[in-house]
């Protein structure tokens, strides 16, 4: 196990295991659970709108955030802030699905304090491995004194889709 270089302490790597999901569209939202659920093995809570997800939060405990942007009402941009706002929210990475892959869509959410954003449609078989690699560049920050926007993967810097898509489906094995 990794240890601390002056203090000889050891550092905790947690394990990516509960995903909040928020997806407003039930068959989106089904999609979803099945990538993460029987493809990569985590364990997913579905919230169907964004106040449901606040307070799921807010009782829960979650590793990771997967949030839907745009939704009738509330959006998961506002979710995400209201989460922020509680005192365990800085903590969690929250990552977006979104249709609009447009930069200035992509620019807000980063800016807003998102890790990543994952363009739609998005691959069932890596969506998993792009989540464990969003945590793992998080659980490194965190490490350095906390997350915050620029805490991604080197794939979250762009609004196009990820360069996990370019790997071979064999680099992953059993997540």
């Amino acid at each position: 196990s990794p240890t601390g270089s002056d203090s000889g302490s050891v550092l905790m790597v947690k394990m990516l295991k509960r995903i909040l999901l928020l997806e407003d569209i039930e068959a989106n939202a089904d999609l979803i659970k099945f990538s993460l659920q029987a493809i990569s093995g985590f364990d997913v809570a579905h919230a169907s709108n964004a106040r449901q997800a606040v307070e799921m939060f807010r009782t829960g405990t979650y590793d990771l955030c997967l949030f839907d942007h745009l939704m009738p009402k509330i959006t998961g941009l506002d979710a995400m802030r209201e989460i922020r706002a509680t005192p365990k929210g800085e903590q969690v990475p929250i990552v977006f699905l979104t249709a609009r892959s447009d930069t200035a869509n992509w620019k807000q959410l980063m800016a807003s304090g998102a890790q990543a954003v994952i363009a739609k449609p998005f691959d069932i078989m890596l969506l998993g491995a792009q989540l464990l690699d969003v945590f793992h560049a998080c659980q490194i920050c965190e490490i350095n004194g906390g997350i915050d926007a620029d805490s991604g993967p080197s794939w979250a810097d762009t609004p196009t889709r990820s360069a996990l898509s370019r790997r071979s489906a064999g680099a992953y094995g059993k997540f």
